[in-house]
């Protein structure tokens, strides 16, 4: 417990002057915000995620059918945005999504994965199941996720909405 404050024990600044002897509590400065609500707007339907060039492959070729995540999404998230990491270093497709799964729900041994997930051997806790894939009609780097207010993800957040209105799904390719 800390001492209390006598007229002996005095608390100085570092150059040797009393601090405020006042006991009432100094006026708080107002905090800042640490949500990320400044900046565009976003589209909170769609997410856009990291992964590495060989596992967009995978799901390319329908090996893979859940993308595994240590953290969960917003309710209603039903877009993963995939930027493939270097050497791609692009947005190039979208997977469509449900509600993600927890380990022991996926049940499916055929996709690469699923029963290391489902018996607990991943780090990941939540596993989004790919059901559709679409392909941007041109893979867009990061210069040109500047132009709808994006930077280079790490790890994930939300699209805005200049992203979901400059990239109509009816433009893009459905792959399966």
């Amino acid at each position: 417990m800390p001492p209390e404050r006598t007229e002996k024990l005095v608390q100085r600044t570092l150059d040797g002057k009393v601090a405020s002897s006042s006991s009432s509590k100094a006026p708080s400065k107002p905090s800042k915000s640490k949500s990320k609500s400044k900046g565009p707007p976003r589209v909170y339907t769609d997410a856009i995620l990291t992964i590495q060039p060989k596992f967009a492959d995978l799901i390319l070729k329908k090996e893979k059918n859940h993308e595994f995540r240590k953290y969960h999404l917003r309710e209603g998230v039903v877009r993963l945005w995939l930027y493939e990491t270097a050497p791609t270093s692009a947005l190039t497709y979208i997977i469509e999504t449900g509600p993600p799964k927890e380990p022991g729900e996926v049940q499916d041994s055929t996709g690469i994965g699923n029963d290391d997930f489902d018996a607990g051997k991943k780090e990941s806790k939540f596993g989004y199941p790919v059901l559709g894939l679409l392909r941007l009609p041109k893979a867009l780097t990061v210069n040109d996720m500047e132009k709808f207010g994006l930077a280079t993800p790490q790890g994930y957040y939300y699209a805005t909405q200049s992203l979901v209105d400059g990239q109509p799904l009816d433009s893009m390719e459905r792959v399966f």
